[in-house]
């Protein structure tokens, strides 16, 4: 390896013996680069004009160069849940074949490229690039400063989705994908995973077989469908967090009844409370006099403050159905139960509460029949323990140790 220095920073680059970055035309590499290099001396040294001086010795307020050279097109990403191809037609799949996969032979370079576009309506003017082996992608900028603001931004893209129809699981911070455009239409991901070995051709032969069977297919004019439809519930809410939404169906789905119960009963609280501004107390004086009988009463009592008579005026005003209405009280004392004597709500208790969410979200956003409504709880089958089972081996194991 050869060390050159980058006379604006102070940075050491490294190459191979016989790589010339002087001529190698690679963007990525300062033009300011040299190989007569100066070793820093400590860490109290900063770059000053091109050498290390003592940081006491630097004029006042000063801050260390950054290079002049741009990151090129650096992307936060999410991978679609089940392993997911996007299609542009009927007819745009890749074929591969069973030969293919055992061989390794496919050209794995043709997963990442992208399929299509999802608008942001952000201050750039960049769109998100979806690829054609389900990674979402959203531009490293301004507006999306940070791995925090990253994530936000694409659990709402997939909360969108969801709102729209289509199966979307949350994304947390650990799982957030770093990477960047590559070659004008590529998504390369720096950030070890599944897709990243399918794309390198590094995967073992059982992941590979993904390929041939991938879990899920969406045609790009499904998830354009979706998503707009999703995103427009999502504008007509002001105090809306996607993330408990996408975590709370997430969990549905996986069976951790726990976290399901916790996380949905978070976006009932945010919509109940969108409803009772926007639906009750701004009509308040066009109700019956039964309606304003019951506000009275329970603002004698110092009680509007609290859920179940928001939820209950909400249903004297006929704003919820008595289904709707019913279901939220037993789902509150199951939640009371959960948050203050650790009782674990059952798999029937949240889907019976998802099963009232877009009503919620309906009325609220005044959108009809969301598409939401397709998606159903308990998707991952509750697995049981074998009929017969033998632990001799177990138990000798344990013996030994």
């Amino acid at each position: 390896m050869k060390n050159y220095q980058d006379t604006e920073t102070g940075g050491i680059w490294a190459f191979e013996g016989d790589y010339d970055p002087f001529s190698a035309g690679n963007r990525n590499i300062p033009k300011t680069l040299t190989a007569l290099v100066q070793p820093k001396p400590d860490e109290s040294h900063v770059w000053y004009q091109g050498r290390w001086i003592k940081q006491e010795d630097a004029p006042p307020g000063y801050t260390p160069p950054i290079s002049s050279v741009p990151s090129y097109n650096p992307a936060w990403m999410v991978h679609m849940r089940p392993y997911t191809a996007v299609h542009r037609g009927a007819t745009s799949g890749l074929v591969i074949t069973l030969e293919q996969i055992n061989s390794n032979s496919y050209d794995g370079s043709k997963l990442a490229e992208v399929v299509t576009t999802l608008p942001l309506n952000n201050t750039t003017g960049l769109s998100a690039l979806v690829s054609y082996d389900g990674t979402i992608a959203i531009p490293q900028c301004t507006d999306y400063p940070s791995k925090v603001e990253g994530v936000r931004k694409l659990n709402e893209i997939l909360c969108s989705i969801l709102l729209g129809g289509i199966h979307a699981e949350v994304l947390h911070a650990e799982e957030l994908i770093i990477g960047a455009l590559l070659e004008k239409t590529k998504l390369a991901n720096y950030t070890p995973s599944l897709h990243a070995s399918l794309r390198s051709n590094w995967a073992g032969p059982n992941d590979r077989l993904l390929l041939l069977m991938p879990s899920r297919v969406l045609m790009v004019e499904e998830l354009h469908s979706a998503y707009t439809e999703g995103h427009k519930v999502l504008q007509t809410l002001d105090n809306f967090t996607p993330f408990f939404l996408l975590s709370g169906y997430t969990s549905m789905v996986y069976r951790n009844n726990s976290d399901a119960l916790s996380n949905l009963w978070i976006v009932v609280e945010q919509l109940t409370e969108h409803l009772w501004v926007t639906k009750y107390m701004k009509h308040r004086s066009s109700f019956p006099d039964f309606v304003t009988k019951a506000y009275s009463e329970f603002k004698r009592t110092n009680s509007l403050g609290r859920i179940s008579t928001k939820h209950e005026l909400l249903y004297l005003s006929n704003v919820l159905s008595a289904e709707c209405h019913e279901v939220l009280n037993i789902v509150r004392g199951e939640r009371n139960d959960l948050a203050h004597r650790g009782i674990v709500p059952s798999s029937k208790l949240i889907e019976d509460l998802w099963s009232v969410l877009p009503e919620l979200l309906e009325v609220c956003s005044g959108i009809e029949s969301i598409g939401l409504r397709r998606l159903y709880g308990g998707v991952v089958e509750n697995w049981g323990v074998p009929h017969r089972t033998n632990f001799d081996e177990w138990m000798e194991l344990a013996g030994r140790l």
